[in-house]
């Protein structure tokens, strides 16, 4: 079977509940703080959905992975993957921010936007540095590719170790990167200092290693090709996909009452991700349908990646025009509405413009044979299936 829809169908989901945490929680966007308040319960999803970001991408390049090819290959579909969409956005957030006078989180900006954090966040390497600025860059939304970038850069070394273990023991080859996951809060725990704005009471250095540190995000990616590899050894999940969702919820809600914030970002639910992932690509291999096939999910899916990085460039513009932080109940939601739409035409813009066109000039180089391009409106490309199809951009 060459696509893996459930698969695509399940990057809509968790880029949607990103864009909720950041339209309701970063916006100041209710003037009722009780439903503020409970608008906070979003922020553990938006992360949840980070962290299935990470294991969809492991599993998906562990499963496209082309026999005799290089890393510089590799390395250079994944930077025309990136970097185009991402230098676009980056552009027209700076614009935005310099002609409003706003910083990238939003608040009033005192003087002018920082040059050094702006540029290492252009190319991708501004969350290595722990410090908001940095991380926050221009875009704020691209701490997330900075670890992508990081997990691509060693795939190509990590991926053939994977690959000798034997098919017996991948289980607990996945075990072991489960407990690495563990570990990052547990390091993390080690450190103190003063709390971070966007979480109270969380150290910055709790916050930087066990969220946007790029090397503490790299199990997750190598649990995601681990369960790419016992698909392809005829490994199946233990449970379907809506058991493995509800498990998500059953992890989580206990996760968050018990345990601090470091192992809020991925080691709550690196399991029962790994699990949905799982269950997801197998149901298409074996031919069962699942609501994350639907159409509708699969077609806003291809375009994920871009609504990722435009939403909220998208909802600091508009924010910007209605000067007002607060709103009742139904005018936030009419707000909310309003971001949406605007992000998804956005999103539907840049694919089509930048993300399509570019991938298939810059992936392949031009003295090469056309063959399989793995366009972005190839499934492969985008992070659904393990084949390349050639089609057609659209």
């Amino acid at each position: 079977m060459n696509r893996l829809p459930s698969l695509t169908g399940l990057r809509f989901p968790c880029a949607a509940a990103v864009f909720l945490v950041h339209a309701w929680l970063f916006t100041e966007i209710f003037t009722d703080q009780n439903i503020a308040d409970a608008a906070l319960l979003l922020g553990p999803l938006g992360m949840t959905g980070v962290s299935c970001f990470f294991l969809i991408s492991g599993f998906v390049l562990a499963w496209t992975a082309r026999p005799g090819d290089t890393p510089a290959r590799f390395w250079r579909r994944r930077a025309a993957r990136i970097y185009p969409n991402h230098v676009v956005v980056w552009a027209v957030t700076l614009a935005v921010l310099t002609l409003t006078g706003a910083a990238a989180t939003g608040e009033a900006r005192e003087g002018p936007i920082p040059v050094l954090p702006a540029l290492t966040n252009l190319f991708l390497v501004n969350t290595w540095i722990p410090t908001r600025d940095y991380n926050a860059g221009v875009n704020i939304v691209t701490w997330s590719l900075a670890a992508e970038i990081f997990c691509y850069a060693l795939l190509p070394f990590i991926l053939p170790l994977l690959r000798r273990v034997p098919a017996h023991r991948l289980w607990a080859a996945a075990a072991l990167a489960l407990a690495a996951i563990w570990t990052v809060p547990l390091i993390s725990l080690q450190f103190q200092g003063p709390p971070i704005a966007e979480a109270d009471n969380v150290p910055q250095w709790q916050f930087w290693i066990s969220y946007m540190l790029p090397a503490a995000r790299l199990p997750e990616f190598v649990l995601g090709a681990l369960c790419a590899l016992l698909l392809r050894a005829g490994r199946r999940p233990p449970l379907g996909v809506p058991a493995a969702t509800a498990s998500i919820a059953l992890c989580l809600v206990p996760g968050l009452a018990l345990l601090p914030f470091p192992f809020i970002p991925a080691a709550i639910t690196a399991a029962p991700l790994a699990l949905l992932v799982l269950a997801a690509a197998a149901a298409d291999l074996d031919g069962h349908r699942t609501w994350l096939r639907h159409r509708a999910l699969v077609y806003l899916g291809e375009r994920s990646f871009a609504l990722y990085l435009v939403h909220w460039p998208v909802i600091l513009t508009i924010n910007q025009l209605i000067t007002a932080p607060g709103h009742p109940l139904p005018t936030a939601l009419a707000v909310t509405a309003l971001y949406a739409a605007c992000a998804l035409a956005a999103a539907w813009l840049l694919h089509r413009t930048v993300e399509i066109p570019l991938y298939r000039r810059l992936a392949t180089p031009r003295h090469r044979p056309r063959g399989c391009l793995q366009s972005p409106a190839c499934p492969a490309a985008s992070g659904t299936a393990p084949r390349c199809v050639v089609e057609s951009p659209e």
